[in-house]
């Protein structure tokens, strides 16, 4: 782990990049250098502490550290993975966390409706206004975007073989996605609403987006304390390709068949075990429970964002 430090007591800021972040598929998605974010920190009065963090243990003992040093924010200059890492660290701290978006996807920074480019996103930092959201929980899983049980948990895995380079596991994400079939799902909300049906798939959404950019519940609020709670019902091989096209990469959903709810807790269980996920997280097997824990971390954000617009 590699460090720059000067002027560290003047903004309480530290930068935690992850060198390794933006790449999709083994293609690298961005080009950010120590020399390029250092003068963009400098530029915007960021500071120049920034700490190369290539591991996970890196990562989150630079974290802990600011922690106990009472850093004002810790910045994750990197992709979900790393937003979610140093994330779950400052969870209930006074420590806030800020974004340097440079991974591919970004459906954090998506959700806090902050600017994908990096001088976009250092204007935000530099303007530090602090917003808390909510996070969610299954067990001991920390998650920020979405809960999934269902067709989405299942073919996951080959998802993520892709992200690695093992481009023939498309084949068998798709072919996982056309034999998955239907199952009977008991989905128990707070309040003591039930709601029993044949589902696809059940997504508890914190936000908006999961996946690949997948606007699976456009009205969801990241700092409401609820959950959007989506539930896919049958749907034709047909629909099932034009909804996942529809929805790809933040665009609005065709949804034919899809019932919505919002929970502060949600249960789901059934008869068969099924696949369940948080994020990138496998959680195993029904029966889940996702509960949210409302305004657990402090944000670096525009107050009054509205990224479902």
């Amino acid at each position: 782990m590699s460090t720059t430090r000067q002027g560290d007591g003047k903004t309480g800021i530290r930068v935690l990049w992850n060198p390794n972040s933006g790449s999709k598929g083994g293609i690298p998605t961005n080009s950010a250098t120590r020399e390029t974010l250092l003068d963009l920190m400098s530029r915007h009065g960021l500071g120049s502490e920034l700490q190369e963090t290539a591991t996970e243990d890196e990562a989150l003992a630079a974290t802990r550290e600011a922690v106990s040093q009472g850093y004002r924010i810790v910045v994750a200059a990197g992709g979900d993975g790393s937003i979610g890492l140093v994330g779950r660290v400052l969870l209930g701290t006074e420590t806030a966390l800020g974004i340097l978006p440079l991974g591919s996807v970004m459906n954090i920074p998506r959700m806090l409706d902050l600017p994908r480019d990096l001088e976009g996103a250092a204007a935000v930092l530099q303007a530090g206004q602090v917003r808390t959201i909510d996070v969610g929980q299954a067990d001991d899983r920390v998650f920020f975007e979405a809960g999934s049980v269902g067709l989405h948990a299942a073919i996951s895995r080959w998802v993520a073989k892709v992200d690695e380079g093992h481009y023939e596991a498309i084949i068998r994400a798709i072919i996982a996605a056309f034999r998955y079939r239907p199952s009977r799902m008991t989905v128990e909300l707070d309040g003591g609403r039930i709601i029993e049906r044949r589902a696809l798939l059940v997504v508890v959404a914190n936000g908006p987006f999961m996946g690949a950019g997948f606007r699976v519940a456009p009205d969801a609020s990241i700092d409401d304390g609820l959950f959007d709670v989506r539930v896919f019902l049958h749907y034709s091989k047909r629909e099932l390709i034009r909804h996942f096209i529809s929805i790809a990469f933040g665009r609005r959903a065709y949804v034919p068949h899809t019932l919505t709810e919002r929970a502060s807790k949600v249960r789901i269980s059934g008869p068969s075990p099924l696949p369940a996920r948080a994020d990138d997280e496998d959680l195993g097997r029904t029966p889940v429970t996702f509960r949210v824990r409302a305004g657990a971390l402090r944000v670096i954000a525009p107050e009054h964002s509205n990224p479902a617009d």
